[in-house]
């Protein structure tokens, strides 16, 4: 049976761990019924998306769009194998147009059978995520600025984070047992990782171990975050440079130990994200429990007491402006 797998993200899921490390394992993962195409450049299919929005140039697919397509639906007479397509494009809600996947079904319509895997994680580290990210690129808008405008909208950068917007947007071209939501917190734990637990999705009779390991499999990792919101305020209006940002992190961890685990957020900023999206996750999970049964948006455990924005205190950044002295 001719199967084709969509990879939707979301983004900040280990998206780019996963392309990288199927990219890197195809010709093993053909041998055990996986087909991953390659388009160049990139290992993720970002092009496929632009047939409809517009992204960086780096990831237009040699040819265009729609040969790529069509190269994809010709696998489909080829054997019974599983193509995998993988990009967290697909699951961008802003700026419209969006993504159609009404033509996405028909473009894939050579397969007997389809399916959608969407990674959601929970909202309170998936819009910190998000920022520290854009903070590595540039000098990004004040954090309390970018999180009121998120929970106003429900969108952050363009990223769905009401999850039922997410899913009517999908049963618009795909029945809800050809959606499959993967929780991000509770996957990451699994042996082998995200990568291990897709492994396991897709019925790949593969270890981790037996794959070719790219970045130590990791990418796009997110810096520590208070070290990173501390470095953009003494960077602005420039982006802030990897250097400083481990300045900024030795200083918070001799004020506050070494093991410590950090957050952009204030406890009355991340209640108000728990309490605009504990309501609309509930709703969410009724939702798909039929077709995805069992599924729940967890945050991933952490150890350690958090330390809170509102901890910084003023020994911090005498710390860092004599780390800052001495560099200089």
């Amino acid at each position: 049976m001719a199967k084709v797998v969509l990879h939707i993200g979301t983004h900040k899921t280990a998206t780019t761990t996963i392309q990288n490390t199927f990219h890197a394992n195809r010709s093993l993962l053909a041998r055990h019924g996986l087909r991953y195409p390659d388009f160049g450049r990139i290992q993720g299919h970002h092009g496929l998306v632009m047939k409809w929005i517009t992204l960086p140039e780096m990831f237009a697919i040699h040819g265009g769009p729609d040969a790529a397509w069509a190269r994809i639906a010709g696998l489909a007479a080829k054997d019974n194998a599983t193509v995998f397509i993988s990009s967290e494009e697909f699951s961008r809600g802003l700026p419209k147009p969006q993504v159609d996947f009404q033509q996405v079904r028909k473009l894939l319509g050579g397969f007997e059978q389809i399916e959608v895997i969407c990674t959601l994680r929970d909202q309170v580290s998936y819009l910190q995520s998000i920022y520290l990210e854009i903070s590595k690129r540039q000098a990004p808008a004040p954090w309390p600025t970018f999180l009121t405008s998120a929970l106003t909208s429900d969108f952050a950068t363009g990223l769905f984070l009401d999850y039922n917007q997410l899913n009517d947007h999908l049963l618009d071209a795909f029945a809800p047992n050809e959606i499959r939501y993967v929780d991000f917190g509770s996957a990451t734990p699994d042996v082998g990782g995200i990568v291990g637990h897709f492994l396991n999705l897709l019925k790949i009779d593969l270890g981790t171990d037996e794959l070719c390991t790219v970045n130590d499999g990791a990418a796009n990792v997110s810096p520590a975050p208070l070290a990173s919101w501390a470095a953009s305020q003494i960077a602005a209006p420039y982006p802030a440079s990897a250097s400083l940002v481990a300045l900024a992190d030795a200083a918070l961890r001799e004020e506050l130990g070494e093991s410590i685990t950090t957050t952009l957020y204030t406890r009355a900023e991340e209640m108000r994200v728990l309490t605009r999206y504990a309501p609309r996750n509930a709703r969410f999970v009724e939702t798909i429990s039929p077709s995805n049964p069992g599924f729940a948006i967890t945050a991933k455990t952490i150890r350690q007491e958090k330390v809170y924005r509102e901890d910084i205190s003023q020994k911090f950044w005498v710390r860092v402006a004599r780390r800052l002295h001495a560099v200089a």
